[in-house]
């Protein structure tokens, strides 16, 4: 099975906001690993906004390329909503979510598809090794993946990283968060409603020591107020 093509299929959604450098040569790679993977797939791109020239670029590399389809945001509507707007877009089978910014190591995708299809999973998550991260981002992160745990007793693995599900669940379940926070939310629903997550290790690399997205105040008091909100409503 691991020489062949999966015979399932993909929508691959990718968020993408001000990823110049990084952006152009891991979609190609990625379009090329995933049309060896399965037999069919598509490859969606939200670009949403960009200020320092990915748009461009996109429309320059994408815009008539088979099974890629790029979406330009006429504004900036967060990476909450980009996500979710992909996922919603998604025809195909299965979802995997993945992101350009250099972190990622597109060989995970396939990992991540092999996991589903063999394991019959309804959702794979890959679980990253935190020990790269800065303290505080560790912080967030351990707080982020272990209030669902103490509040919903039910550990989201790795809420924030890169997965795999079937996109029936994104009609089936219904979400109200409208931050970052409804990642967690849809795998504790997926978990509650008795569907198969399974999850492997993934590699990742910061590429720098900046903080990520999902480690802005601003993100991480949505998310508190979205995580409150569940509490009370689930």
């Amino acid at each position: 099975m691991i020489d062949k093509k999966f015979p399932i299929s993909i929508s691959l959604a990718i968020p993408v906001y001000n990823n110049k450098q990084t952006a152009i040569p891991l979609v190609k790679k990625i379009n090329l690993l995933i049309g060896k993977t399965c037999r069919r797939y598509e490859i969606l791109i939200a670009d949403d906004k960009s200020t320092d020239g990915t748009t461009e670029l996109l429309k320059q590399n994408f815009l008539n390329k088979k099974n890629i389809k790029v979406f330009l945001n006429k504004k900036n509507v967060g990476i909450a909503k980009n996500i979710m707007s992909l996922y919603k877009k998604a025809r195909y089978e299965y979802i995997v979510l993945f992101s350009v910014d250099g972190d990622w190591n597109p060989k995970d995708i396939k990992g991540l598809i092999e996991k589903a299809y063999v394991g019959n999973s309804d959702m794979v998550i890959g679980k990253r090794d935190t020990s790269v991260y800065s303290l505080y981002r560790r912080t967030v992160s351990f707080f982020y993946n272990f209030l669902p745990v103490l509040f919903f007793g039910i550990n989201t693995i790795d809420a924030g990283s890169i997965k795999i599900f079937r996109s029936y669940l994104i009609k089936r379940i219904p979400l109200s968060s409208k931050s970052v926070f409804f990642e967690a939310e849809l795998i504790i629903k997926v978990k509650r409603y008795g569907y198969k997550i399974a999850s492997i290790p993934i590699s990742f690399h910061r590429k720098d020591k900046k903080t990520g997205s999902g480690g802005k105040i601003k993100l991480i008091l949505q998310s508190l107020k979205d995580l409150i909100n569940l509490l009370f409503t689930l």
